[in-house]
């Protein structure tokens, strides 16, 4: 099998757009001894996540002879034969193939929905209620359609909602910028809600709590290290604004955060609570240590 994949596989590639899909297709590629360049019109990979992740994951990346050109506009893509020819400002990169991951479009074309007096964006986007609601009454849309939050579990969550508000009974209203994210790249990155500059941007005074998985038993038993876990906390009130993970199965690290923050627990709760020795969650515990002033281990 192994020998059939690599008879097929592309030598090199060219992926525009260091998103989510941009980064996990890296990782794939690049996984099989694919030569992988990652082109980004903003400045950094990930531009959505925290800063720090993003250097991070950067760094990481990297090392594995992932080549990253960021605050890079490609001019052209062209078929030259059996290569591609991606043209940039101050070079053109000869390629087996491009994937271009550089942003969504919804498929919400052909559907009636202007004939129906059904609002969308300039984008095709459906306009929602927090009911999941379209402004015409009998008409309801959820997931990438909406333009909310591309994300299966989101879009699954919306589903939810959406059937009990058609059924008349109890339902929750979704936060968006709460809901879980997740990026299966390698090392995997996870995060919910503001980051440390947004955060500073909205007038929150904030504290911030770190720990290295480099300090953590089980990810050096797996031989899996590097990145870290960051809360960001206001500093008043104590309330988790945010969190942002790279390393090892982060994205299974994130439910005790977002529990957290929706039943209003802080950091000091997350410290207190006993996490079994050796995990890889006994570095969300460090770094609510941290967050409040008082770190064990490092």
């Amino acid at each position: 099998v192994e020998a059939i994949m690599q008879d097929t596989l592309p030598g090199s590639v060219v992926i525009v757009g260091a998103g989510a899909i941009g980064v996990e297709f890296a990782t794939i590629w690049n996984s099989y001894g694919v030569d992988v360049t990652v082109i980004e019109l903003l400045p950094r990979v990930l531009p959505r996540e925290d800063e720090e992740i993003s250097k991070e994951l950067t760094k990481e990346l990297t090392k594995v002879g992932i080549k990253i050109k960021t605050g890079v506009k490609f001019e052209s893509i062209a078929v030259a034969g059996d290569k591609v020819k991606v043209k940039l400002p101050d070079e053109t990169l000869e390629v087996d193939q491009v994937l271009v991951a550089a942003a969504f479009s919804p498929n919400s074309k052909g559907l009636g929905l202007e004939a129906a007096g059904v609002k969308v964006s300039d984008r095709g986007m459906i306009d929602i209620d927090e009911k999941m609601q379209t402004n015409v009454p009998g008409i309801w849309a959820i997931g990438d359609v909406t333009g909310k939050l591309m994300l299966a579990h989101v879009g699954s969550a919306m589903g939810i909602i959406c059937a009990e508000n058609i059924a008349g009974v109890e339902t929750v209203t979704l936060d968006y910028e709460m809901m879980p994210r997740a990026t299966y790249c390698h090392p995997q990155v996870a995060s919910f809600g503001l980051t440390e500059a947004q955060a500073k941007e909205r007038g929150y005074t904030i504290k911030i709590g770190r720990f290295p998985f480099q300090a953590n038993g089980k990810a050096l038993g797996l031989g899996d290290y590097a990145g870290f876990v960051k809360i960001v906390m206001d500093e008043k009130y104590g309330e988790i604004l945010g969190a942002h993970m790279i390393g090892p199965e982060v994205t299974e690290l994130l439910p005790e955060l977002t529990l957290a923050r929706m039943m209003e627990l802080t950091p000091h709760e997350i410290a207190r609570n006993v996490h079994a020795h050796p995990t890889l969650s006994e570095v969300l515990m460090e770094a609510a240590h941290g967050a409040e002033g008082s770190p064990i281990h490092i």
